[in-house]
């Protein structure tokens, strides 16, 4: 995407203090990076407000002479079914998110395409040393269709039966073949140790290293971090992504 050219005005300035502190980090980051010429990309959101916060913050990296691009974040169900089937990443050195309501996105874009994600920290988390970055790495569920394609889920992936009277499904969690009711959801997440956490109502809950999805009758939806993503069939394979989102925060 070519970078951008945007530049919102004063008010839009002022609603957006936030930008401060992202652009001094971002300074200071971009200047650390082994790249000659590194170049930013700004993760924004779908609305107005995510738009012109992204726009600012690009318009204001330019004046410190960073380059950066505007990116949007991975495309929600109904959007651009081709965004989930690689895992080529953008030509940036260093994700960032503009702030607002969609941190969550940059972090599947950030773990799925392997790179940083400069993002505010967590509600509540304090901060540390004057102009010192707070960084941990994170795993992530990693989903492999048996169409083909990968893309990660951040918190939980969750399959749901399309079908009305859809039987047992048969699942293997790591080595061990089990049978479950086709009929209730299946939640996995991961764990701080960079565990898949397996949770049905027929086995409890189960720390594993990997899923299969081996046999079910019919279609499944397969649901990333709460939002439905896409349609599938048995198999599908789960994984867990050991450090795989790398975050800072400023």
């Amino acid at each position: 995407m070519p970078p951008s050219t945007s530049s919102p005005d004063a008010g839009s300035a002022r609603d957006a203090p936030d930008v401060e502190r992202l652009l001094d980090a971002a300074v200071r980051l971009a200047a650390s990076l082994p790249a000659a010429r590194p170049v930013l990309g700004v993760v924004r959101g779908w609305n107005r407000g995510d738009r012109e916060r992204a726009g600012l913050l690009c318009a204001r990296l330019a004046e410190q002479g960073v380059r950066s691009t505007e990116l949007s974040p991975i495309p929600e169900a109904g959007e651009r079914e081709g965004a989930h089937r690689g895992v080529r990443g953008p030509a940036v050195d260093l994700l960032v998110h503009a702030g607002g309501p969609q941190a969550q996105q940059a972090m599947r874009a950030a773990a799925l395409w392997r790179l940083p994600l400069l993002v505010e920290r967590p509600e509540g988390q304090a901060g540390g040393e004057l102009n010192a970055f707070g960084a941990h790495r994170r795993a992530v569920v990693g989903i492999h269709p048996a169409e083909g394609g990968f893309t990660v889920a951040v918190h939980e992936a969750a399959l749901v039966s399309l079908q009305p009277h859809p039987g047992n499904a048969r699942l293997i969690l790591d080595n061990e073949k089990i049978t479950a009711p086709g009929g209730q959801p299946l939640r996995v997440g991961v764990t701080d140790q960079g565990l898949l956490e397996a949770r049905g109502d027929s086995f409890g809950i189960r720390r594993i290293r990997r899923l299969r999805f081996e046999r079910a009758w019919g279609t499944y939806r397969l649901d990333v971090d709460g939002v439905p993503a896409r349609d599938v069939r048995a198999p599908l394979r789960l994984e867990a992504e050991p450090s795989r989102l790398h975050l800072l925060h400023p």
